[in-house]
């Protein structure tokens, strides 16, 4: 019989760093830092590439309103400097710079002695769990990204052709239930406009609709006649196959299971409740084996559920929040933002705005917490939600705290300190009020949230 494991183990949230960050040692930062090394392993999720710019060829992304996430390989050192054992690659900017970035990503993390899971040179690679190897036993992750465009899903070799390179992806189906009327009035303006066309999947009796813009994506939107409008989404079946596949593999061969979910999409606009696809593919990640499921993708904090006494954390937040700092920015950039293009040369890294969620204010874009989580025999016991801020308050109209630079537009330095007074306690009270719709109640004492189980 063997002796049931003791844990310690912390999770901090979406890594978006472009600056060095081992020479500071004021008091908060230090604390931010303890608290990452206090833990028998210590995960997050790196939302950024490290790649030489002689590894690259060309932004391979060219689409839609968005940072390309790319950064000096030295901060990889960085983080191992503070801590980090484990870190997921998988999410919707894994590919802004191709298979160059990607694998060039993976090879920057481990020689910084950091284990990567999610991104691979193929689907399989991508898929299957990163190992790290801890006095107090094995862990494993298995990471997933949802809501990545079709050309950055990893693929399998086929025949005389390669895999492609890319993320774990997670894909989704989406289905529209509706009422009679708004049923009436949907086929009549699909009718009028001649988009009508037959989902391919759906429950019979449903209509699809195929928008002129999105035909290049395939299937057209399902819709189907209900007692109400809902949106409904699901795990793709093939891939959730494939990721509970990759997580009984982890839990067959670690002692502590993570799994980390990267999700740019949701149930209509993006707000404080996790989409159904999400709560599908958590429990199921839970009931497959994982001991703990580590959501992010909206930059900002949701609840935490206790699960079958596993914990699921719906979204840790931001950990650094520096995509301001990338240097070199593309065309595609400055494009999509609506600046003038054809004084290309005369455009700068310092031109505003550039990078989404930056250009107006947010409360949850900001702060997060580091959590600490205390393990018996892989049960979560209790969890410390340590509240961090990355330069800005956790108000309305997110006062600025600490800036960089002298221009007209002031930066946000963006690296995690603590949080304390007033800041700290908006923190937790939104992680509280976020938790309590699933059975979990957040004590919050000295500055620190507290859940007992």
């Amino acid at each position: 019989m063997t002796t049931p494991r003791n844990w310690k183990v912390t999770l901090a949230g979406e890594c978006m760093l472009n600056r060095p960050f081992a020479m500071h040692d004021e008091p908060d930062f230090l604390k931010v830092g303890e608290l990452l090394k206090d833990a028998d392993v210590t995960y997050g999720h790196l939302e950024m590439n490290f790649a030489d710019y002689d590894e690259l060829k060309w932004p391979a992304r060219g689409q839609g309103i968005g940072s390309f996430m790319m950064a000096d390989p030295e901060i990889a050192k960085d983080l191992r400097w503070a801590g980090f054992d484990i870190m997921s690659t998988a999410h919707n900017h894994s590919f802004d710079f191709g298979a160059e970035g990607l694998l060039a990503t993976k090879k920057h993390m481990k020689a910084a002695g950091i284990v990567t899971a999610g991104t691979g040179a193929d689907l399989e690679t991508a898929s299957e769990p990163g190992y790290v190897e801890k006095k107090n036993g094995r862990v494993a992750l298995v990471s997933a990204s949802s809501g990545n465009q079709h050309f950055m899903w990893a693929s399998h070799p086929k025949g005389a052709l390669r895999g492609r390179p890319g993320v774990n992806p997670l894909r989704l189906s989406f289905e529209f239930m509706i009422d009679e009327q708004t049923a009436r009035n949907l086929k009549d303006f699909a009718q009028k406009l001649n988009i009508a066309k037959p989902p391919k999947h759906g429950r019979e009796g449903s209509f699809g609709i195929q928008i002129p813009g999105a035909q290049q994506w395939g299937d057209p939107d399902s819709f189907f006649v209900g007692d109400r409008c809902e949106i409904i989404s699901r795990c793709h079946q093939r891939d959730l196959e494939r990721n509970l596949r990759s997580i009984d593999e982890a839990q067959s061969m670690a002692d502590l299971v993570i799994v980390a979910h990267h999700f740019s999409v949701s149930d209509g606009p993006r707000g404080d409740t996790p989409p159904k696809f999400v709560q599908q593919f958590a429990r199921a990640a839970i009931d497959g084996g994982a001991d703990i499921y580590v959501g992010h993708g909206w930059h900002r904090t949701l609840g935490i559920e206790i699960y079958n006494g596993k914990p699921i954390f719906y979204g840790l937040g931001n950990f650094f929040a520096q995509s301001e700092f990338i240097q070199r920015v593309p065309y595609d950039s400055y494009d999509a933002w609506g600046h003038d293009v054809d004084r290309l040369p005369m455009l700068t890294p310092a031109a505003h705005p550039l990078h989404p969620g930056l250009d107006t204010p947010s409360d949850t874009w900001w702060s997060s917490a580091i959590v600490q989580l205390e393990m018996d025999a892989q049960r979560v016991k209790r969890i410390l939600l340590h509240p961090v801020e990355m330069g800005r308050d956790s108000s309305g109209q997110a006062n600025q705290t600490r800036r960089t630079g002298k221009g007209e537009h002031h930066l946000t330095e963006g690296r995690p300190m603590a949080a304390k007074g007033e800041d700290a306690v908006r923190i937790l009270e939104r992680y509280r009020r976020l938790s309590e719709p699933f059975g979990t109640y957040i004590e919050i004492r000295n500055g620190v949230g507290i859940v007992e189980l």
